[in-house]
């Protein structure tokens, strides 16, 4: 456990882990709203 807060303070493994991290977000929101603009699919101002 001493070795991994070793390695999570070292500051380049804290930027790659939270580049992974965020780019994880990004694409799970990617897959889950699509790829299409904003005149097609679902859009929450459509309807006002």
């Amino acid at each position: 456990m001493n070795k991994l807060k070793q390695l999570y303070t070292n500051n380049y493994v804290r930027f790659a882990l939270h580049t992974c991290f965020y780019l994880a977000i990004l694409i799970t929101l990617f897959l889950m709203y699509g790829f299409h603009t904003a005149n097609t699919g679902n859009y929450i101002y459509n309807d006002f």
